[in-house]
This record gives structure tokens, sequence and C-alpha cells, in this order.
């Protein structure tokens, strides 16, 4: 098992697994190579994927604004899942944000994925019930 910082050549890999994986939510406007591109480059030390065998088996995106760090689709192919594999991609995030000066983080766990709640938990991820998530997807507005 080899983890290393993403870079955008493993973008097929990687979005063929978030495509695979029930749990994960995806836009194709955020979620296009031109979007991760442009995220990797803002975030370029806090991305990681697994390797085994040369091939990418999962992956986690995280970026921060200088204060509060998020994790954006945290996935292992589910081939691979209950060997440590998320736990070390989270490790490797924490790491790298700790580098930068960043003193939280958080992450969003989709209402019906029971495995990510109980997975986060087990890293020590508290649960907020009095917070409400809500977005604005700029692409929708009629300007």
């Amino acid at each position: 098992m080899i983890i290393e910082k993403m870079k955008i050549e493993d973008y097929d890999e990687i979005h063929l697994i978030w495509s695979n994986t029930n749990e994960l939510t995806l836009r194709a406007i955020d979620d296009s190579k031109e979007s991760i591109e442009r995220f990797l480059k803002r975030n370029p030390n806090n991305n990681f994927i697994c390797r085994i065998d040369g091939n990418v088996i999962g992956g986690i995106l995280c970026g921060h604004d200088g204060r509060k760090g998020f994790i954006y689709h945290t996935v292992v192919n589910e081939n691979y899942r209950g060997r440590g594999i998320g736990g070390k991609l989270v490790e490797n995030v924490i790491n790298s944000l700790k580098e930068e000066k960043i003193t939280k983080i958080g992450v969003l766990v989709n209402s019906g994925n029971l495995w990510g709640d109980d997975f986060w938990e087990s890293l020590g991820f508290e649960y907020f019930n009095n917070l409400k998530y809500r977005i604005l997807p700029l692409d929708k507005l009629n300007t």
C-alpha cells in the first residue's frame, strides 16, 4: 500500500471509484476534471490517493480556507475496505493540515450513510445535531 499526494493524472481512476460508490454524491460541475484540477492547485498538500499494485484503490479530497479544513469524497474501493486504508488517508490529511497550522477539520456525511457515519465517529469526529447544512448552487442562479 502506497499513499501519495493526489495529482490530476489520478483523476480518471479516482473518479471511477467515486462513480461506483453509492454513498457518494457527485455533481458534474464540481467533480469534473477541470474543477478537481483547480481544487488540487488550490490545496496541493491536502489530497491523497492510495495505490495497491500500481492501481488507485482509494482517495481523499481536503481543502482549507486558512483556518478550518474540510474533507470531501473520502472513498476506498469496496474490495479493499476494512484494511485501515480510509484511516490512513485521513491520517495523512490531518498531518498535512497540522503542518499548515490548521486547527479544525470538518466532514459532511450523507444522512443515509450509516457505514460512513460509523467510520468518522471511530476516528473521533464529533456529531453536531444543532447544525443545518445549506447550499446555494451558483450554477443554478439566473443572472
